[in-house]
């Protein structure tokens, strides 16, 4: 079996918040968000063996407690089964970043005990397609292919998925000037939260998105929000969940 593989962080502590992880990263993305900061890793395939990248994971197995599989896109892959339970093999735990797309393969995962914890975007609030749509770059990006609305709904499956087993449950939100990120966006995206999610331990973080980096050049010029800004959008969230946290760069990870 092949792996569409982008690379590897032997030992990150920033990727799962509280545990030292070895992080896998794979290419591909069914989405194209014009601020993604991963988009080299969107485009041209580097395939490897499946062997290749569990031997990448166990290098890394005596410093580590788990492994996160991020991207690009992990559940685009029907090697992220294999490669979970070989993670598990080797008693680590296991988290999924994801973007919702696939709730086929995230409910494979959970039938078979593959996860530990899911970490994954609402990139907005997933009862109005078209500010989906446009946050996912629908209808700017050939490779963005299901509809506002098909997407939308499976991010939501994906969250009722995770939300309905014994997997943690982390929902993070980038939050970009000019194009989500408003307070009204942002307690529209925590309202549905409140109301969809059983979980009430659910974790919300709102994440600085640093558009410097980003795959749309025009957005490359727009600042970013700084960490006032990201609190007082904190505060916002924090009206309909209890477990807020904000990322900035100027004081990392922080609770509201």
């Amino acid at each position: 079996m092949k792996v569409n593989y982008a690379g590897t962080v032997s030992l990150s502590t920033l990727d799962w918040r509280g545990k030292t992880a070895v992080t896998v990263f794979f290419r591909g993305c069914p989405l194209r968000c014009p601020y993604c900061q991963n988009h080299s890793y969107l485009e041209e395939p580097d395939l490897k063996e499946l062997g290749f990248v569990q031997e990448q994971i166990k290098k890394s197995g005596s410093f580590v407690s788990v492994v996160v599989f991020s991207g690009g896109e992990p559940l685009m892959q029907a090697a992220i089964v294999p490669l979970a339970e070989f993670a598990k093999g080797l008693g680590l735990s296991v988290g999924i970043h994801s973007n919702g797309y696939y709730p086929e393969r995230a409910a494979e995962l959970v039938e078979k005990g593959l996860v530990d914890k899911f970490f994954i975007d609402v990139k907005a609030p997933p009862n109005d397609p078209e500010l989906y749509g446009k946050v996912v770059g629908w209808g700017e990006y050939e490779a963005v292919r299901k509809s506002p609305e098909e997407i939308a709904a499976a991010v939501a499956k994906t969250i009722e998925v995770a939300d309905s087993s014994a997997s943690g449950l982390e929902l993070r939100t980038t939050l970009i000037r000019d194009l989500i990120g408003s307070k009204e966006e942002v307690a529209r995206i925590a309202a549905w939260i409140s109301e969809n999610v059983k979980n009430r331990e659910v974790s919300y973080v709102l994440q600085q998105g640093i558009s410097e980096h980003s795959m749309q050049e025009k957005l490359r010029k727009i600042p970013f929000l700084n960490r006032e800004e990201m609190l007082e959008l904190g505060k916002v969230a924090k009206q309909f969940l209890e477990n807020v946290r904000i990322r900035t760069t100027e004081e990392g990870e922080e609770k509201v």
